[in-house]
């Protein structure tokens, strides 16, 4: 069955797809007046939109000011790769040395695989996804529901990092790769290899993103 969709839940997935996709740049305003007239939807429903991605980390508003896409500054990157880091590290160690691994990594080597089949023209929006998917199931894989309530919240804005990278990747197939390593050595209970590579991948990309 269909479900229906509101006008607040039309314009929030709407304005959160141009903001993910780089449609929308670092920077960009979001004035409630001219929303409204270019969706053709009242001032509330503008206002609400806006206010659901303001609480998502994908807008910021300041009072009395126009929601305004992140400028995530060097410190923003590296406290969002901070977090990220503490959660996938211990759970790159608690796989490596749980039994039936090869069972909970399943879901993982499915992402893995849509990762590494994707054409080297897909867009960089859709190659993001599936970086994220990877690293969603490798976190799942875990089994804890509150370590995965604090993953999906830093999504978001993880999501607002990823935007900016795709120049560092002008292969796609080097993105494949780390991930593949990372969870090879996941498979073969390597934990020190597995650590050593997830440490890489996301040190890597806090380079890329504050030009350390």
């Amino acid at each position: 069955m269909l479900q229906r969709v509101t006008a607040v839940q039309a314009l929030t997935e709407e304005l959160r797809r141009r903001i993910l996709s780089g449609d929308l740049p670092p920077g960009s305003k979001l004035p409630e007046v001219e929303l409204a007239e270019r969706f053709n939807v009242a001032r509330p429903t503008v206002r609400t939109a806006v206010q659901h991605l303001v609480e998502r980390g994908v807008l910021r508003r300041d009072i009395g000011r126009s929601a305004v896409v992140p400028e995530l500054s060097s410190a923003d990157v590296r406290d969002v790769y901070f977090a990220r880091e503490a959660v996938e590290l211990h759970v790159v160690d608690h796989l490596s040395a749980t039994d039936r691994s090869a069972e909970r990594l399943h879901p993982v080597e499915q992402a893995m695989e849509h990762l590494e089949n994707l054409p080297t023209d897909a867009p960089w929006s859709e190659v993001a996804e599936a970086d994220l998917a990877f690293h969603t199931a490798l976190v799942e894989a875990a089994g804890s529901e509150r370590l995965d309530r604090l993953f999906h919240g830093l999504l978001e804005e993880v999501r607002l990092c990823l935007v900016q990278l795709e120049a560092h990747y002008p292969r796609r197939a080097d993105l494949a790769d780390e991930h593949r390593r990372i969870l090879d050595a996941l498979e073969a209970q390597d934990a020190a290899e597995a650590r050593k590579l997830m440490r890489a991948h996301l040190g890597s990309a806090v380079r890329a993103l504050t030009d350390d």
